[in-house]
């Protein structure tokens, strides 16, 4: 199938996207690399998408320790989505097994929006000493993972936020009071259900955990 049709604008700046967002069925395009998917199917029917590669939203920048992040900074990943996906977009679409959110979650990230558009992400500096674990299970090299844990450990705090869930409070409470990495990843697997995805969200949250530092 091919999209259903739509108008297409491109902004040259924060104020035209605005403008342009304020049509009735208006949709936003950074990378399109979940929404052409969804056009191509007609899973969604835009009567208007609006193109925000060239409103200025693609600077990296630091200011007194927090790293700011244009909406259409693009990320790091596999060859077929590093070049075109940006972090805004995956935050944005929020698909519950994508691992930007995960880990900005567990970074205390700020998400800053004028009006419908996010146009950036503020990433305070992390605590003094901290280390961060990062860890997954995936059917195989490359899909979506089921499961998957970000971590962030400092003296005095603990960030431990899972894919498609956010933060697993208890468990970050139960680190902080001493628990070990089996302990505290029990508690995170009560935060979903289903014993497969307890199992392996108890597992992920470990490994996290200790890559971390925490044993």
């Amino acid at each position: 199938m091919k999209p259903a049709p739509f108008e297409y604008v491109a902004a040259r700046s924060v104020g035209e996207a605005l403008e342009a967002l304020d049509a009735e069925g208006a949709w936003v395009l950074a990378g399109g690399q979940s929404l052409l998917p969804l056009l191509n199917v007609r899973s969604v029917r835009p009567s208007r998408l609006v193109d925000i590669n060239h409103a200025g939203l693609g600077l990296i920048r630091r200011r007194e320790g927090v790293l700011h992040l244009g909406a259409t900074v693009r990320h790091v990943g596999h060859a077929a989505t590093r070049s075109r996906g940006t972090v805004g977009g995956s935050v944005v679409h929020a698909d519950p097994r994508a691992q930007l959110p995960a880990a900005l979650a567990a970074l205390d990230a700020r998400f800053v929006h004028e009006g419908r558009l996010l146009v950036s992400i503020e990433v305070p500096p992390p605590a003094a000493g901290a280390r961060v674990g990062y860890a997954e299970f995936a059917r195989t090299r490359g899909v979506f993972a089921d499961a998957g844990a970000a971590v962030v450990l400092a003296p005095g705090h603990a960030a431990i936020a899972l894919l498609g869930t956010g933060r697993a409070a208890r468990a970050e409470a139960a680190v902080r009071a001493g628990a070990n990495a089996r302990e505290a990843a029990a508690l995170a697997a009560e935060e979903v259900e289903g014993d497969h995805h307890r199992a392996l969200v108890a597992d992920v949250t470990r490994r996290a955990l200790e890559r971390a530092g925490r044993r």
